[in-house]
C-alpha cells in the first residue's frame, strides 16, 4: 500500500527555523540548583544533560525517596519559570535560519497545514515566529506544557495530529536533533532532518535520519518531488 500523501508539516523551532542565543548553561545551573534544594542528590545532574534528561533523572530520584506529588508540582513550577525566563531573555537575539520564512510561506500557499511542536515555552515560540514574520502562517503552535507529554514522547505528535484534524501518516515532522527523530519514530510518522542544529552531526547521536536535508529551504522541492514520484507509481488494487 502506498503511503498517504503528506498534507501537514510539523516543525521544531530552535535550530530548525530560528537561531537564538539562549544561555543554556546558566538556565540549567539554575534548574539544577532548584532540584538539589528539593531532594535531588548533588552531582547527579550536570549542565551537559539535556533538559529532558534532567527531568527524568530528577523524577527517578524523587521516586526513590517517595517525594509526594504535591511537592513535585511546586518544584516543576519553579523549573518552568526558570526556563521561561531564559527563553524570554533570548527573544531579542532571534534570527531566522536561511530560507525559513520563505519555506513556510510557500508551504502554506501550497495548502499544507503547518504546526510548531517545541520544547520551548509557548510565548517564546509565538514571539520568535512574529519576529521572523512567520507567525500568521501556522495553524497550531504547541509549547512544552501543551501536550500530554513533550517530545520525544509519542503523545506529543499524537496530540498535534489530533488538533490538526489529521492522521499521523498524513504528517511529517521536521527537526534538527535526535530528540525530534525519536519523537517521529515513537509516533510512527515520517521525519525530515535538517543540518542546521547548533551541534552539527553531534545532534544526531549514533544514527542520522534517512532523510537529511541541508536546511528547511530544501523542503518545498523535496515534498514536490516526493508527490510527483508517488503520482508516477502504478496503483495496485
Amino acid at each position: 500500500m502506498a503511503p498517504q500523501k503528506i498534507k501537514g508539516v510539523v516543525f521544531d523551532l530552535d535550530g530548525t527555523l530560528i537561531y537564538s542565543v539562549i544561555d543554556f548553561p546558566k538556565m540549567k545551573r539554575h534548574m539544577i540548583g532548584i532540584l538539589e534544594a528539593n531532594g535531588v542528590p548533588q552531582g547527579m545532574l550536570t549542565p551537559q544533560d539535556l533538559n529532558v534528561e534532567i527531568f527524568e533523572k530528577a523524577e527517578k530520584a524523587w521516586d526513590e525517596r517517595q517525594k509526594p506529588e504535591s511537592e513535585r508540582v511546586a518544584v516543576r513550577a519553579q523549573l518552568e519559570e526558570a526556563m521561561n525566563q531564559g527563553e524570554i531573555e533570548a527573544i531579542a537575539t532571534v534570527e531566522q535560519i536561511e530560507g525559513a520564512t520563505e519555506t513556510i510561506r510557500t508551504l502554506k500557499e501550497n495548502s499544507y497545514k503547518l504546526a510548531i511542536l517545541t520544547r520551548s515555552h509557548h510565548a517564546y515560540a509565538v514571539e520568535a515566529l512574529k519576529k521572523i514574520g512567520a507567525h500568521r502562517y501556522f495553524d497550531i503552535i504547541l509549547g512544552r506544557s501543551e501536550t500530554p507529554r513533550p517530545k520525544p514522547y509519542a503523545e506529543a505528535m499524537e496530540h498535534t495530529a489530533d488538533l490538526m484534524g489529521m492522521t499521523l501518516d498524513e504528517l511529517v515532522l521536521v527537526g534538527d536533533h535526535r530528540l525530534d527523530q525519536m519523537t517521529a519514530t515513537s509516533a510512527r510518522c515520517r521525519f525530515i532532518g535538517v543540518k542546521t542544529g547548533r551541534r552539527g552531526d553531534e545532534s544526531w547521536g549514533e544514527q542520522k535520519p534517512e532523510i537529511l536535508l541541508n536546511g528547511v529551504g530544501d523542503i518545498p522541492d523535496y515534498l514536490s518531488n516526493l508527490e510527483a514520484a508517488s503520482q508516477r507509481q502504478p496503483h495496485k488494487s
